[in-house]
């Protein structure tokens, strides 16, 4: 019995997957939608007087802003796409630190926790690059998740909070301020 429903929803499932393409027969399938600039971001990027570009992806690079000493700078990306999770719209404030030809070792990954311990707004993490001429390399980077619709105020607190963090860590590892 089992096996003739499981027979039966099979064909049913092709059946509607041959439909589904005859329908689609004859049309162009619409290419996907480009990223949109988010204007919230803008707004209130312009109003904290942080100058900035837009990516291919349409995210928000900031021109490199100082730290705290003066003499090192960090660069921050704040995305223009958002993700939900239940009711909330989030948006990821981005602050890279260092790329790693290897994957992150026991020591840094020690590090990084007890970083993030530390850390009120905000978390390290790693991202395998995929594609370009960093492939097969571990990017590590601060990043914020905040509500998409947050004021200035905790977009700058944010952006702030990434800066600190992301170029400290730099600073101990690489002694560079490639970021």
């Amino acid at each position: 019995m089992i096996t003739k429903m499981l027979r039966g929803g099979l064909v049913a499932s092709f059946l509607l997957a041959a439909a589904g393409a005859a329908i689609a027969q004859g049309k162009t399938a619409a290419p996907a939608a480009a990223p949109r600039q988010d204007p919230r971001v803008a707004t209130r990027l312009d109003s904290l007087s942080y100058r900035y570009t837009l990516t291919s992806d349409n995210d928000y690079k900031l021109i490199p802003i100082q730290t705290g000493d003066g003499a090192r700078t960090q660069l921050v990306y704040v995305n223009s796409n958002t993700e939900s999770f239940g009711a909330l719209e989030i948006r990821e404030v981005l602050a890279p630190t260092m790329l790693l030809a290897t994957p992150v070792s026991q020591a840094i990954a020690t590090r990084l926790l007890a970083e993030n311990e530390r850390a009120k707004l905000g978390a390290f993490r790693t991202v395998a690059v995929r594609s370009g001429p960093n492939a097969g390399k571990q990017l590590v980077l601060f990043a914020v998740q905040i509500p998409a619709d947050s004021d200035a105020e905790t977009l700058r607190l944010a952006i702030r909070s990434a800066i600190l963090f992301a170029d400290r860590i730099e600073k101990e590892y690489t002694g560079k301020d490639d970021y």
